[in-house]
């Protein structure tokens, strides 16, 4: 009885969370616009079409906003990745002073909300002439809290015998990292990854500041300030846009899942 009591919380909580999606797929399938706040409302769409999307791409620069964030999203990955491996070894297998203090205030940082550093950053980005660009976008997202504590959980998991076979081997701690922790490291390496992809491809407040052409746009942002501009009224196309931006993510996560969660258990050994 218990297990079926957690199956069926479970069973509901998955029901519940995937509800606006469904509702908003729906929405953006049916043909006819009138439907859309009929109550009760079925989930089946009325007179199937596709025209919503094609008014997606035909009426906004859909294509341009999603390369946008194509270009963003990957350059986000590959930093965060890099610099949390970077910054986790050293945290989890060298031995210095203040090690225990500097992983504290890493952590301490995850307790503050982000709008804190929008002020020095925007500052800091205007010194450097990286206003109304992608890379100014990018750089404040590139250092996580959460990134380097999970490289640091996962590298203090790897056995002690394959970093001293390494030394004797006569390899560097760069050699080490690079050739022995990374490799064994895979599963939190691409959890993190799909964190990353998520944060950078539904990031909205800090483009949205930074960024002001509208060629340079991301998905989000784009999107978002088409839909409450020019297409507001639009129920069905702004349901539409939704759905495919969206979808990219849904895709990406089903192929990868059994990455994410392998790294997450493997990180709070």
């Amino acid at each position: 009885m218990a297990m079926t009591g957690q199956y069926a919380g479970l069973i509901g909580f998955g029901i519940f969370t995937t509800f606006p999606f469904i509702w908003a797929l729906s929405v953006a399938l049916s043909a006819d616009p009138s439907n859309t706040w009929l109550f009760p409302r079925s989930f089946w769409p009325t007179d199937v079409s596709l025209m919503w999307f094609k008014r997606v791409f035909d009426e906004m620069p859909f294509m341009t906003y999603m390369k946008n964030s194509t270009w963003m999203t990957l350059q986000t990955i590959v930093g965060v990745v890099v610099l949390s491996i970077l910054a986790g070894y050293p945290l989890a297998r060298l031995r210095f002073p203040g090690r225990n203090f500097i992983f504290v205030s890493i952590l301490a940082t995850m307790m503050m909300p982000t709008e804190v550093a929008i002020i020095p950053n925007f500052i800091t980005l205007k010194h450097m002439g990286l206003l109304d660009t992608q890379l100014g976008a990018i750089i404040p997202n590139l250092s996580t809290a959460f990134g380097i504590f999970l490289m640091k959980q996962a590298f203090e998991a790897v056995p002690q015998d394959l970093v001293d076979a390494a030394r004797v081997d006569g390899a560097t701690e760069m050699q080490i990292l690079w050739r022995v922790m990374v490799p064994v490291s895979g599963p939190s390496i691409a959890s993190l990854a799909i964190f990353s992809l998520v944060n950078a491809w539904n990031d909205y407040l800090w483009p949205s500041i930074v960024i002001s052409s509208k060629d340079k746009l991301p998905l989000a942002v784009g999107v978002f300030n088409d839909l409450t501009g020019p297409f507001a009224t639009s129920y069905s196309m702004v349901m539409a846009a939704i759905v495919m931006t969206v979808i990219p993510v849904l895709i990406f996560f089903a192929f990868t899942q059994r990455y994410f969660i392998g790294g997450l258990d493997g990180a709070v050994k």
